[in-house]
């Protein structure tokens, strides 16, 4: 079993009266087994899912300072649907359940997430935001906050699944759900 350790310290952002929450969080695997292939998905690249990585990819394009860190340009990420399969199941499972967090109500974190849709990973990352009403508040608001700030623009991560989940009865609809990865 691989020893995890968080790369940064997880991040909560609450945005005043506005009830806008963001959060983010990334693993990076030490001692993950290897010789597993990637199940890459099988989905159709739609306009908004273009928007939602031209945005985080525009971001990446220039260098920029995430708190207290510097980072360079990083090279575009590409869309991955296993990831986006894994962000849809978490913004639905946060909308329905009405909470907030990496982890659901069964104790299932985002490694566990991935890693059971057949995705290897070496480095894989999080980014949660509850309440924002477009792709362009969402990242804005990421990119202001260090550690969102920091898991877009970690070079570790090559790859790319977001997805939102409505929920007329929960308290921050829409939830939002950003996966980054890098495969093994």
């Amino acid at each position: 079993m691989a020893s995890l350790a968080p790369t940064w310290p997880v991040t909560w952002v609450l945005a005043g009266m506005l009830g806008l929450m963001a959060c983010s969080a990334a693993w990076a695997a030490e001692g993950a087994p290897e010789g597993n292939t990637v199940v890459k998905g099988d989905c159709e690249l739609t306009d908004r899912k273009r928007e939602m990585l031209s945005r985080v990819n525009e971001a990446r394009s220039q260098a920029r300072q995430c708190g207290n860190q510097r980072f360079a340009a990083a090279e575009p990420l590409t869309w991955n649907c296993t990831l986006e399969a894994a962000a849809q199941a978490h913004s639905r499972d946060m909308a329905k359940k009405d909470y907030f967090s990496h982890t659901g109500p069964d104790g299932v974190g985002i490694q566990q997430r991935v890693s059971s849709r057949g995705y290897v990973w070496r480095a894989v990352g999080e980014n949660i935001a509850a309440g924002q009403a477009s792709i362009v508040a969402v990242v804005d608001g990421w990119m202001e906050s260090p550690g969102h700030c920091r898991n877009i623009m970690n070079e570790a991560f090559t790859e790319m699944g977001m997805a939102k989940a409505d929920d007329p009865g929960s308290m921050y609809s829409p939830y939002w759900t950003q996966v980054l990865a890098q495969p093994r």
